[in-house]
């Protein structure tokens, strides 16, 4: 019964949303809008653009913010930039208003996981929203297009000798077990050559083209574990280690190694103090066991910056960096992304 309560608030929601951004549309059309002019349908194109995520005063008065607006959203959806509302402006605008929700941003969202949501392919979030990277902050308003995901053909992918599902599913944007849950496997680890798996592209997220960053060593050491699977050090059982061990002094100055926005930064369990870094594109990095934090979580980063200092903290026999790197929260080996 509480299930059902919630869908159905679900539901008036999206539905009051869409029904608010029709009436916004509605109040536009009846003249050229540009810089300078004022009234109410000045005021609706500013209520139009802010439902879409463009942040702007609403007066009703076209200044050089809505001017500077106008032209971002004309830029975005590949107009004319001359900042007037026309005929072609308004049909894109009113096309978005009225086929489109509103997405606020919660802290832990990603793209990815707001496109899966809404089953929606991701290059069209990157499209209307105008996006260059995957990097997205709380309180950002996404627009989700209205698009019908059962309308987008899915594609069927052969698995080929010695390919696992972690491997597929990072050729296209997506997680192991997404893939495993898409395709009703049960134990992700049992797949064969010549299987037959459904990819969904409602899902597939065009960032796994991006080129992954160009990262450094965050510090100079000997690798005292290897990525891959091993006998834990301390409780001897066996396991796979998402990352490398670096061995290195305690103290010694932990660099970022690519350019990117803090996400987290703080005690982690058995990882000890560890920071990780968003790169955009599904690119993170993971930083475990340090003796100290210079860093905090929401700060931007460059290439090289310092932001720890090597410890033992948490489950850990020793000074040492764990260092991982993540595709869309799937572990890759990070000697392969080092230089």
């Amino acid at each position: 019964m509480k299930a059902r309560l919630i869908v159905f608030s679900i539901v008036i929601l999206v539905v009051t949303s869409i029904i608010a951004q029709i009436s916004i549309a509605d109040g536009l059309g009846t003249r050229y809008l540009k810089k300078g002019m004022r009234g109410a349908d000045v005021y609706k194109l500013q209520e139009g653009l802010q439902s879409i995520g463009y942040t702007l005063s609403i007066d009703g008065i076209f200044g050089p913010e809505t001017d500077m607006i106008v032209r971002e959203f004309q830029s975005s959806q590949k107009l004319v930039q001359d900042g007037i509302v026309g005929p072609d402006t308004l049909a894109v605008l009113r096309g978005l208003l009225s086929q489109s929700m509103i997405h606020m941003v919660q802290a832990g969202d990603t793209l990815y996981d707001i496109a899966k949501l809404y089953q929606v392919p991701l290059d069209k979030i990157f499209q209307v929203n105008g996006l260059s990277s995957s990097l997205i902050v709380p309180g950002q308003r996404i627009l989700i297009p209205n698009i019908d995901a059962a309308a987008v053909d899915n594609q069927e992918y052969i698995v080929k000798n010695g390919e696992n599902l972690s491997v597929i599913a990072q050729k296209f944007g997506l997680s192991a077990d997404d893939l495993a849950e898409f395709n009703q496997i049960n134990d992700p680890n049992k797949i064969r050559a010549g299987q037959l798996l459904t990819i969904p592209i409602a899902a597939v997220s065009t960032i796994a083209k991006i080129k992954p960053p160009d990262f450094i060593w965050p510090v100079i050491g000997r690798i005292s574990s290897p990525y891959g699977w091993r006998n834990h050090p301390i409780n001897n059982v066996r396991h796979f280690h998402g990352g490398i061990d670096i061995a290195v002094p305690k103290g010694t100055t932990v660099r970022a190694a690519a350019p990117g926005i803090v996400i987290k930064a703080g005690w982690m369990g058995e990882y000890g103090l560890g920071i990780v870094i968003d790169h955009s594109g599904g690119y993170t990095t993971w930083y475990g066991h340090n003796s100290q934090l210079l860093v905090k979580a929401g700060e931007q980063v460059t290439v090289n910056q310092p932001i720890a200092k090597v410890g033992s903290t948490g489950l850990s026999t020793g000074p040492h960096l764990d260092f991982r790197v993540k595709y869309h929260n799937e572990t890759i080996d990070p000697v392969k992304m080092l230089p």
